[in-house]
């Protein structure tokens, strides 16, 4: 999928981080916010993972960038079949996946946010360490 795009994708994580967690439910959480960052990229630009531990939980930020998500659509991504709009869903998607991204990461005790401006989308995952 990068290379269609010519995109790049970084990963800043120290070695030792780890959370507990269903794997398999965290694996899909990140598979779509990596998928996402990498539909709705601008050719030739970098995506960046970064994990860091913090004093009692994890933060996973997912950065990419591409069209800046308006303030009033942003407030609503993590609704089920919402779409940002009627050009985008020719992407294949059902506009379910940040909404069961958002469920999974509450049933870890988490929270997830998204935050956007100047041509820059910043998806931030936030897991607590027990």
């Amino acid at each position: 999928m990068l290379g269609e795009k010519n995109l790049q994708c970084e990963l800043h994580a120290p070695e030792n981080i780890g959370i507990r967690c269903d794997g398999d439910k965290m694996q899909r959480v990140f598979d779509n916010l990596l998928r996402n960052a990498v539909i709705y990229s601008t050719a030739d630009t970098t995506i960046s993972i970064v994990a860091e531990q913090r004093e009692d939980n994890v933060g996973i930020t997912f950065v990419n960038y591409g069209s800046t998500i308006p303030e009033e659509k942003l407030s609503r991504i993590f609704e089920q079949f919402y779409r940002l709009d009627a050009a985008r869903s020719s992407g294949g998607g059902a506009g379910i996946g940040l909404a069961i991204a958002k469920q999974l990461v509450e049933l870890h005790k988490g929270t997830i946010r998204a935050e956007s401006g100047d041509g820059k989308v910043k998806f931030t995952v936030t897991l607590p360490l027990s």
